[in-house]
């Protein structure tokens, strides 16, 4: 289906109302240690509460699992509007990590980096439980605009999701995807560029 300026304006604004998250920095990185805990540790994925001990090995153990603490804390400090710290905590991240993204950059409970290392986040606005495997690059294309990716989305190793577009829920980008038109919800996007796959009526 072909939109109208008017009509992707519009779907645009109404994702972008979603983008202003009401989730304190503990329920993030509690959803986040979920998504760790489900994959990795299945066994314990049912209980209501996760040990101490159990958190403080997966953080020490998975450097996605830091990365993704090390933003979680610098977008709070930016959204605080506190000065400085949230540059240094960035830049420590790509230095330790190689996890590249700045404070500013909102993105929903339940973020998946299991392998940070070249991954390079610039979006505006990214939704509830995203995984993003490995070398990911999320950004602008030939102006300053960023994606917009919504909830679910699962994006593949060495994937780049570029420029001024929308990603819908529930959508799949294939490894090494360069994705460079809206995706709708449901669908799956494979290729160079990438092509959209609709999903099935």
């Amino acid at each position: 289906m072909i939109m109208s300026i008017n009509e992707k304006s519009t779907s645009k604004n109404n994702t972008n109302s979603k983008a202003n998250y009401d989730y304190s920095l503990g329920e993030l990185i509690a959803a986040d240690l979920k998504v760790w805990i489900r994959i990795w540790k299945p066994e314990r994925a049912s209980d209501e509460s996760m040990p101490t001990i159990d958190a403080a090995r997966l953080i020490f153990h998975y450097m996605g699992l830091r990365a993704t603490l090390l933003y979680r804390v610098a977008h709070f400090l930016s959204i605080k509007r506190v000065k400085l710290l949230p540059g240094i905590l960035t830049r420590l991240n790509i230095a330790q990590h190689g996890f590249d993204i700045p404070a500013r950059v909102r993105i929903g409970p339940g973020l998946y980096v299991p392998h940070p290392v070249g991954t390079v986040i610039t979006a505006e606005r990214i939704g509830k439980n995203a995984s993003l495997i490995s070398c990911v690059t999320i950004g602008m294309r030939n102006t300053h605009e960023f994606p917009i990716i919504g909830d679910n989305v699962f994006i593949g190793a060495g994937a780049r999701v570029l420029g001024d577009i929308t990603i819908g829920d529930n959508v799949n980008i294939g490894a090494n995807a360069v994705v460079l038109i809206d995706v709708p919800s449901g669908s799956t996007a494979v290729g160079v560029p990438a092509k959209v796959n609709l999903p099935q009526q």
